[in-house]
């Protein structure tokens, strides 16, 4: 069972390729929805170099969301929907957060890009010095 990206006809094109449109699960398919993950340590502190750093939260973001993947016995690929929050966003923000992921969630990278995508902006996080966070739903092995 597997998920299928599409970018039907007539819709537009994912910006610079980051996304899919529409992301179809299977039917019979379990879901699981991963709340707000954050750059936080095994300490549930920041993590180190973190504060003003994109490319560090990110990372950090997807160490902990690929952890949570595992646990689960999904992959990257196994992602339907992601929501990305940031306090504010620009290309070279969006460019160095892609980057991070791209290095937390290593030989699964080539699945990074695939899911429907939904940018958010935020005044702030429950911490002032958080500056992404990332929330899930994933399809989970039956």
């Amino acid at each position: 069972m597997s998920l299928q990206h599409l970018n039907p006809p007539g819709s537009a094109p994912p910006y610079k390729n980051l996304y899919s449109n529409v992301t179809v699960v299977p039917p019979g398919a379990k879901l699981a929805f991963i709340s707000s993950q954050w750059a936080s340590g095994p300490d549930g502190e920041l993590v180190e170099g973190g504060a003003g750093n994109y490319f560090i939260q990110a990372k950090q973001t997807w160490v902990n969301i690929m952890a949570i993947l595992k646990g689960l016995g999904c992959g990257v690929k196994d992602i339907v929907h992601k929501q990305v929050c940031y306090v504010e966003f620009n290309e070279e923000i969006g460019q160095q957060s892609v980057a991070g992921g791209l290095e937390a969630v290593g030989p699964e990278a080539e699945d990074f890009l695939k899911s429907s995508l939904r940018y958010a902006g935020y005044g702030h996080f429950h911490r002032p010095d958080v500056l992404i966070s990332v929330d899930l739903v994933v399809m989970v092995p039956n």
